[in-house]
C-alpha cells in the first residue's frame, strides 16, 4: 500500500508543478523589514509575481533570531506556497545557538536556492575616535566590555559576526540586540552605539555619507562598492572572514518537481534585468548555478564552517 502512495505521488508531481502556483505564495522573511534578505525577499517576489502569474506576498516575521519564522514555514503544508527566506543565522547559526530550537533548519527545510551573498562590514560612530582596525582594538582594549554595539538581534549574523571579530581581537564590548537592522543603526547614528556589524548592503551609503567610520570588511576580498574598505587578512585579521546569504526555502517533502520549478524561476530573475542590477548595486554577489542540490550541499557546508565558531565564541541564546 506504501508504496502505491509513494507512486502516486511520483507520478502526480510532474503535473502539479505544471499547475503551480495557481494561488498567492507566502513568502516568510526571518529578519525584520529593512535589511539585505527583506530586500533579496520583495525585490524577487516582485519579479515572481510578474513572471509566474500569481502573487508572491512577503511577511516579515523577526522573531527570536528567526527561528519562529523556521518553525512555522517548516510546518507548513509541503506545496509550495509557504516559502521562507532567511540568512545564515536563521539557516545555520541557530543550530549552534539555541539547544531547544524545535525544528531544525539545515534538515527540516528543503532549500531551494540561494538570491545572493554579502559580505559583513563594521561600521563605527565617529565618536569612538577610530579610523582603522589597530585604533578599533585598543578603543575596546581600554573599556573591557563597556562599549555598545547593536546587532539586528540576538543569534543573527550580525550578532555572531560581531562577537567573532571581538574574539578575534581578544577585546569585549556589550551587545545590544534589536529587532532589525535598521532600528539598530538609528541608535548608532545618534551615537547611543558604538558600531555595528551588518551587511555592506546595509551600511554602504552611510560609510560613504560619514555618517558612520567603516572599519574592516568580512569578505574574502575588496568590494567594487566600498573599494577603500580593507579586507580583515588587509588589516591583520585573517581569521576574521564573515559574509551571508540569502536562501530560499520551503517544507521538506515539497515535491522536487516544484522545488526545481522555483529554483529555475528564481535564478531566470537573478540572471539580468532590474532585480540582479540592484542586489549588485547594494554590494551582493549573486551566486551562480544555485540549484536545489547546490543549495543543499552549500548549507551544509556553512554549518561545518560556523557552527564550531559559534561553538568557540561562548555564544548561546538558551
Amino acid at each position: 500500500m506504501l508504496r502505491l502512495v509513494l507512486a502516486t505521488l511520483l507520478l502526480a508531481a510532474p503535473a502539479m508543478a505544471q499547475e503551480f502556483p495557481s494561488r498567492p505564495v507566502r513568502v516568510i522573511v526571518s529578519l525584520a523589514p529593512g535589511g539585505n534578505a527583506d530586500i533579496n525577499a520583495r525585490a524577487v517576489s516582485a519579479a515572481l509575481s510578474s513572471l509566474m502569474g500569481q502573487q508572491f506576498v512577503v511577511e516579515n516575521r523577526p522573531a527570536a533570531g528567526g527561528t519562529v519564522a523556521v518553525a512555522d514555514v517548516a510546518r507548513a503544508a509541503p506545496d509550495g506556497y509557504t516559502l521562507l527566506v532567511g540568512a545564515l543565522g536563521s539557516h545555520v547559526l541557530n543550530v549552534g545557538l539555541y539547544r531547544n530550537q524545535p525544528v531544525n533548519p539545515i534538515t527540516d527545510l528543503a532549500h531551494i536556492t540561494i538570491s545572493s551573498e554579502s559580505a559583513m562590514v563594521v561600521a563605527a560612530h565617529p565618536s569612538l575616535g577610530v579610523r582603522n582596525l589597530a585604533e578599533f582594538r585598543a578603543a575596546l582594549a581600554a573599556r573591557p566590555g563597556q562599549v555598545p554595539f547593536g546587532s539586528s538581534g540576538n543569534g543573527t549574523t550580525g550578532h555572531i559576526a560581531g562577537m567573532l571579530l571581538l574574539h578575534t581581537l581578544g577585546v569585549t564590548a556589550q551587545h545590544v540586540p534589536y529587532r532589525g537592522s535598521a532600528p539598530a543603526f538609528v541608535d548608532l547614528s545618534a551615537g547611543r552605539m558604538m558600531f555595528q556589524t551588518d551587511t555592506i548592503s546595509f551600511l554602504q551609503e552611510h560609510i560613504r555619507a560619514g555618517t558612520v567610520v567603516g572599519i574592516v570588511n568580512g569578505g574574502a576580498a575588496r568590494s567594487a562598492t566600498l573599494p577603500d574598505l580593507p579586507t580583515g587578512a588587509e588589516a591583520g585579521i585573517p581569521g576574521f572572514v564573515a559574509t551571508t546569504w540569502t536562501p530560499w526555502s520551503a517544507p521538506a517533502g515539497t515535491p522536487p518537481a516544484i522545488l526545481e520549478l522555483l529554483s529555475a524561476r528564481i535564478r531566470q530573475v537573478l540572471a539580468e534585468g532590474p532585480v540582479r542590477e540592484r542586489l549588485l548595486g547594494l554590494g551582493n554577489t549573486i551566486p551562480a548555478d544555485m540549484t536545489p542540490a547546490r543549495t543543499t550541499a552549500f548549507i551544509r557546508a556553512e554549518a561545518d564552517k560556523w557552527l564550531p565558531v559559534v561553538r568557540a565564541t561562548g555564544a548561546s541564546l538558551d
